[in-house]
């Protein structure tokens, strides 16, 4: 007896000398899981961040007069409203820039413009407005889903909205024909109504003709080249390329290749996009243009979102922080606006951006070398 109870002994100690350390290193490896699994956070004061429920999702960045601008047409006062669009004079860029803010604030509510329009039918501007609220309400009805889950009557408005609005484009067009502006709000008619592509040239033919180098059209632009529209992935980083390449030197056109990129990963998430050889020279360009831009320009907040996500994919963390922080708390822009949860979206490449710079001891950024392109 005394000599099984000997045998069980030392079977226990050896099952305890195998098992133990087997299972501890199974609750270490748990333990370690687990931690990889879980969110990481910062203090955003630390790092004079704007905390994740004061984030402005709906602004690109901060423009007090647009907001204001707004806010009075919505209260009647249409004359403000021309006035502001009529202050951009021949920027075309600003002038369509504007232009947004007051065809939102038409689709929110067209009493004002209704109110303009009675009073100077012949005027060119509201009649740029009127079209191109036409072409946001036409998204309105279309909605955000994918085509699987919009319903056929949708379709039907998106579609007999977008005819109304080439019908309006054109007569803004016919009004003013030096103005870029009513042949830009026809790029979103054509993709939504599939224009083939040689009539999508002759179209940016006429835009290029008045403004070559037009920022938000070309944005626009590359809306239709993309393969969720009428293009594909080459034709895309084609456009894309080519604007950036025949822009002058220093322009945000740069930022072209950084939108195509985004485009990219969103439509095939499991791709290495971002490893692709010519991303670190579109970086630097991007980069060396912002920092020649002046402080408060109209597109500076798209480009600094677009690099900031850019530079947190591609780990260039310390030149990454920086536009973070440059961004503060406006979040309504791409690429967060892609996301179901933008602010979600914002705040997890913000925080691990931070943390990684963190870790490698808070970096300036590197040295960047002469930037090709843009």
């Amino acid at each position: 007896m005394n000599v099984l109870i000997d045998i069980a002994g030392a079977g226990a100690l050896v099952y305890a000398a195998v098992t133990i350390p087997r299972n501890a290193r199974k609750a270490r490896a748990a333990r370690a899981e687990a931690k990889a699994k879980a969110p990481v956070n910062i203090d955003p004061a630390t790092y004079g961040l704007v905390p994740a429920a004061q984030l402005d999702a709906a602004h690109a960045g901060p423009d007090p007069e647009a907001d204001a601008v707004a806010q009075a047409a919505l209260a009647g006062d249409w004359r403000r409203a021309a006035a502001y669009l009529a202050g951009a004079g021949r920027d075309w860029d600003l002038r369509w820039y504007r232009l947004g803010i007051l065809v939102h604030a038409a689709a929110e509510d067209d009493t004002w413009l209704k109110a303009w329009r009675t009073e100077y039918p012949g005027d060119p501007s509201a009649a740029l407005v009127h079209a191109d609220a036409l072409v946001v309400l036409a998204g309105k009805v279309r909605g955000a889903k994918s085509a699987k889950n919009t319903t056929a009557e949708q379709f039907e408005g998106f579609h007999r909205l977008l005819a109304e609005a080439l019908i309006a484009c054109r007569e803004a067009a016919r009004m003013a024909p030096e103005d870029p502006c009513p042949w830009i709000a026809q790029i979103t008619i054509a993709y939504g109504l599939g224009w083939p592509h040689e009539d999508f040239r002759a179209l940016w033919a006429e835009i290029t003709a008045r403004d070559p180098h037009h920022f938000g059209a070309h944005v626009s632009a590359l809306q239709y080249w993309c393969a969720k529209w009428r293009g594909s992935h080459e034709l895309m980083y084609a456009f894309a390329e080519q604007a950036a390449a025949a822009a002058p030197q220093g322009s945000l056109l740069s930022v072209l290749r950084l939108y195509a990129l985004m485009e990219h990963s969103f439509r095939d998430p499991k791709a290495p996009v971002y490893d692709q050889p010519f991303v670190r020279s579109a970086l630097d360009a991007t980069l060396d243009a912002v920092d020649r831009t002046p402080a408060g320009h109209h597109r500076l907040p798209l480009v600094r979102h677009l690099l900031a996500d850019t530079l947190f994919q591609t780990k260039r963390y310390a030149d990454a922080v920086e536009q973070f922080r440059a961004v503060g708390g406006h979040i309504g822009s791409v690429p967060w606006t892609y996301s179901g949860n933008p602010v979600k979206a914002f705040v997890f490449a913000r925080t691990n951006t931070f943390v990684e710079w963190e870790k490698a001891g808070r970096p300036a950024p590197a040295p960047r070398g002469r930037a090709f392109g843009g």
